[in-house]
C-alpha cells in the first residue's frame, strides 16, 4: 500500500466520523493549550527575572576580592595568608581558563566634582589600568576614543553629561521665581539640585563633553585646634571619550582615569597638612605601606555565560571570593525549572485523559469497521498496513488537537500580555533593581510550539498502539462474516 493511498484512507475515515474526531481532539487541544500556556508564563517570568538581574551587572563579569573565610575548614584566613589585589593577582587571574580579560580598579577616597565650562556635577572617579581595561571598554565607546595612557585623560560614562548642571543659572532662575512670589522682595532663595542618582534621565539636557577641557575638584578635611577645615584642589583633565548607554547602573556616574592619576589624587587626599610642611615621620610610614600598590577591586570578564560556573570554582580554589549576578542566575534557573515541571505536570493530566479518549474512539472505530478490515486483508493488506492505518488515524487526531491547542494557547498568551500591560501588572512585577520594564508576561518560543505539536502527535500514536494491534489481529474470515 502506497503512503498516499494510506493517507487518503485515513483522511476519509476521519472525515466520515468528523463529529467524533472533533470531540476526541478537544481533549488533546485543552491539554496542549494548558501545557503551552503554563510553560509560556513561566518562561516569560524567567526571562524578565534574568533581564532584571542583568541590570545589576553583566552576567559574564565577576567582582573578585580576597577570601576571608574558608567554609570547608570553618576558619578565618589570617592577614598574612590572605590574597592581595596587586599586579601579581592580575596575572594569576588572567591565567585562569575561561577568563577573557581582567580589569583592576582603584577608587578615589574622597569627594570629587567634575566641571566642564559652566556645568558641574559630582562623580565617581575610577582609576583603571589603561592596557588591561582596554579589553573591556574600547568597544563600548560611543563618542571619541578610549584612554591612550596619557596621564590627564578621562572617559565619562553615558549618564555623566546628563547629570551635569549649570548651578549659577539654576540659582538665577530660583531668585527670579522667589522674587515673583514675594512681589519683588528678597526672600529666601530656593533651588533644586537636579541630576545625581547614577543613571537617571532627569536633569538638564545632555551636552557634548568629548574633546573639552575639564577640572576635577577634590575636597579633603583637616583640623586646626579641633576646628574642621576644608581644602580644595583642582586637577586639569581632558575628556577624550564617552561610553555607550548601559542598563547596568552600578557605574552610572563613573569617570574613568589612569591609575597613576587616581593614585596621585589619593596621595593628596590622604596626606595631612603636617606632611606638606615638613613632618616627614608620618610620610615615611605611609610611603612604606604603599610600596606595593593594591587595588580596591578587580573585575574579571568571562568568555561566555556557560563558563561562569567553572571560572568561579577555579577562582575560589585560588583563594578569592567572587560575586556575580550569574550566581543568582543559577538559583533562578533551578526555581523556574521546578515551576515548569509542576505546571507542565498539572496540565499533562488533561493530555492523559485525552489519550484515553483517543483509545476509546479507535476501539469504537474497530468495532464499526470490522468487516472493512476483513475485506482489506482478503485483497492483500498486510498486518503492517492495518497497524499503520490505525496508528496514522490516532496520530492525526493528536496532531489536530495539538495544532488547535497551540492556537488556543497563543490567544490566551496574547490576552494575558494585553491585560497584564493594561492593568499595570507588568509594572508591579518589575522585579526591582532598576531593570528594564517588563514587556510580556508570557512568551511562546519556536521550540515550545514545535514541541507541543510533536508531543500531541506522539500522544496520539501511543494511544493508537493497542487499537492498532487489536485491529491487525482480527481474522479475515470472521471479520467478513461479522455484521
Amino acid at each position: 500500500m502506497k503512503f498516499i493511498d494510506s493517507f487518503r484512507i485515513v483522511w476519509r475515515n476521519l472525515w466520515r466520523m468528523k463529529l467524533r474526531t472533533a470531540l476526541t481532539s478537544v481533549g488533546v487541544m485543552i491539554g496542549t493549550a494548558a501545557i503551552v500556556a503554563m510553560i509560556a508564563l513561566s518562561l516569560g517570568l524567567k526571562a524578565n527575572a534574568v533581564k532584571s538581574l542583568e541590570s545589576w551587572g553583566n552576567l559574564t563579569e565577576l567582582d573578585v576580592e580576597p577570601a576571608f573565610y574558608i567554609p570547608e575548614e570553618d576558619r578565618v584566613i589570617p592577614d598574612d595568608e590572605r590574597k592581595k589585589l596587586n599586579m601579581a593577582a592580575v596575572q594569576e587571574l588572567k591565567a585562569v581558563k575561561g577568563v577573557a580579560a581582567v580589569m583592576p580598579i582603584k577608587r578615589i577616597r574622597g569627594e570629587s566634582k567634575l566641571k566642564v565650562g559652566r556645568r558641574e556635577g559630582y562623580i565617581e572617579l575610577v582609576g583603571v589600568d589603561v592596557r588591561e581595561s582596554a579589553a573591556y571598554r574600547k568597544d563600548e565607546i560611543e563618542k571619541g576614543t578610549y584612554l591612550t595612557g596619557a596621564p590627564q585623560e578621562v572617559v565619562v560614562s553615558y549618564y555623566v553629561p546628563r547629570e551635569m548642571r549649570d548651578v549659577e543659572k539654576e540659582k538665577r532662575e530660583a531668585r527670579m521665581r522667589n522674587a515673583n512670589k514675594s512681589g519683588g522682595g528678597g526672600g529666601e532663595v530656593y533651588f533644586s539640585r537636579r541630576g545625581g542618582g547614577g543613571g537617571g534621565e532627569e536633569g538638564p539636557a545632555p551636552f557634548d563633553m568629548v574633546g573639552k577641557p575639564a577640572t576635577i575638584t577634590l575636597t579633603r578635611e583637616y583640623r586646626i585646634d579641633d576646628e574642621l577645615k576644608l581644602e580644595k584642589k583642582d586637577v586639569r583633565v581632558r575628556v577624550v571619550g564617552q561610553l555607550q548607554k548601559s542598563e547596568n547602573f552600578r557605574y552610572g556616574s563613573a569617570v574613568y582615569a589612569p591609575l597613576s592619576l587616581v593614585k596621585e589624587m589619593n596621595d593628596w587626599l590622604n596626606r595631612s597638612r603636617g606632611e606638606e610642611f615638613g613632618d616627614t615621620s608620618s610620610r615615611r610610614s605611609r610611603d612604606k605601606n604603599q610600596d606595593e600598590f593594591v587595588f580596591d577591586e578587580i573585575t574579571v570578564k568571562v568568555e561566555s555565560r556557560e563558563m561562569v560556573e567553572s571560572v568561579v570554582s577555579d577562582l575560589k580554589k585560588l583563594g578569592y571570593e567572587v560575586w556575580s549576578p550569574a550566581r543568582e542566575l543559577e538559583q533562578i534557573n533551578k526555581f523556574f525549572f521546578v515551576i515548569q515541571m509542576i505546571l507542565g505536570g498539572i496540565a499533562a493530566i488533561s493530555l492523559l485523559v485525552a489519550s484515553i479518549g483517543i483509545v476509546n474512539t479507535m476501539i469504537m472505530s474497530i468495532l464499526e469497521r470490522t468487516k472493512e478490515i476483513g475485506i482489506m486483508k482478503v485483497i492483500g493488506a498486510t498486518v503492517y498496513n492495518i497497524r499503520w492505518l490505525f496508528l496514522m488515524e490516532s496520530g492525526f487526531i493528536g496532531l489536530i488537537g495539538g495544532m488547535t491547542g497551540l492556537g488556543l494557547a497563543w490567544g490566551a498568551v496574547e490576552l494575558v500580555n494585553y491585560f497584564g500591560k493594561a492593568g499595570g501588572l507588568m509594572d508591579s512585577l518589575g522585579f526591582g533593581g532598576g531593570g528594564e520594564e517588563m514587556t510580556t508576561l508570557a512568551v511562546i518560543p519556536t521550540w515550545l510550539a514545535l514541541f507541543a505539536i510533536g508531543f500531541a502527535f506522539i500522544i496520539g500514536l501511543l494511544a493508537g498502539i493497542f487499537p492498532a494491534i487489536r485491529a491487525s489481529r482480527l481474522s479475515a474470515l470472521q471479520a467478513i462474516r461479522s455484521e
